[in-house]
């Protein structure tokens, strides 16, 4: 047995610690990160601005045939029908933007959103809902493509604070699109 110093007991470590270098927090690509925030931006600028809209919707396409109880059904169906759309695809299309680069898929992304909504707005049946939902859903997986692209422009020293503000565009995007129509409607319903 060697000799134990006074220094070292059960809670040393075997291996000695290596020295790190202090490294410099490289800042943040301003420039790119913002666009990519503003990209974070759509999807719950778009998903809630219709929000307000849905119940009256459902009452207007008739697919409750006058059961008020019916509507938060069918509200949630075609709330839920986006996101399952957005699941069932997002994978793919982060596949796809390794393959052939991120802009194009972001691109598709961002013409399904305003085609989407398009449609939306066309429909008179509740199935011409779904499907416009859908729709809406499987070409915006754009958030796992959005933390690609901050994989690709940041280091592991500034990482972290371009995850940490990805929210903000993203609470942003939820209180202006829910918030707006909400004006909206009250305006709308209360004319004086």
């Amino acid at each position: 047995m060697s000799p134990q110093s006074d220094q070292e007991d059960e809670e040393s470590p075997l291996l000695r610690p290596e020295r790190r270098r202090t490294i410099g927090k490289t800042p943040l690509p301003w420039r790119q990160f913002s666009g990519i925030l503003f990209l974070q931006l759509t999807e719950p600028l778009t998903t809630q601005t219709i929000a307000p809209f849905v119940p009256q919707l459902i009452r207007d396409v008739g697919v409750t045939h006058g059961d008020e109880s019916r509507v938060g059904y069918f509200v949630g169906i075609l709330s839920s029908v986006f996101f399952v759309a957005q699941a069932l695809t997002t994978l793919h299309r982060n596949s796809l933007s390794d393959h052939v680069g991120r802009k194009p898929v972001i691109l598709t992304g961002l013409f399904g959103i305003s085609m989407s909504m398009f449609l939306f707005g066309l429909s008179e049946t509740f199935g011409g809902l779904v499907l416009s939902r859908a729709l809406w859903g499987a070409l915006n997986g754009n958030s796992g493509v959005i933390k690609s692209m901050i994989m690709d422009i940041t280091d592991s020293t500034n990482r972290p604070q371009a995850f940490g503000l990805l929210s903000l565009p993203w609470m942003t995007g939820n209180a202006i699109g829910f918030g707006h129509p909400l004006q909206f409607t009250y305006l709308c319903s209360n004319p004086q």
